[in-house]
């Protein structure tokens, strides 16, 4: 199995709109080693992040992180290991534009 370390996605999403980070492909797991947060502005923003299979709805089952704070002018770093199967979302949501998402790991096919 090759294994393909990268940058797995990067968004700034919208204020309130659940945005895609990253989607495994087909035939392919991913795992997830650190998130990055960095709020643009000087004013405090919050966010909540989604892991979920491509078919099923959003259900408060699939939140890993809901309404954590990222202050002013700051950046949160998440390190962990997200292992995804195939077809599997990570998911932003976030109270302003001011804050961008990065997610960083590994691609296993």
């Amino acid at each position: 199995m090759a294994q393909s370390y990268k940058i797995l996605g990067q968004v700034n999403p919208t204020a309130n709109t659940l945005s895609n980070v990253y989607v495994t492909p087909n035939a392919t797991e991913g795992v997830v080693n650190s998130i990055v947060i960095s709020n643009l502005s000087a004013t405090n923003s919050s966010f909540s992040l989604v892991v979920r299979p491509v078919d099923e709805a959003l259900d408060d089952k699939h939140y890993i992180v809901r309404g954590c704070v990222v202050p002013g002018s700051d950046t949160l770093t998440m390190t962990l290991s997200l292992t995804l199967q195939n077809n599997v979302i990570l998911a932003a949501n976030t109270n302003s534009s001011n804050l961008s998402f990065g997610a960083y790991g590994v691609e296993i096919s």
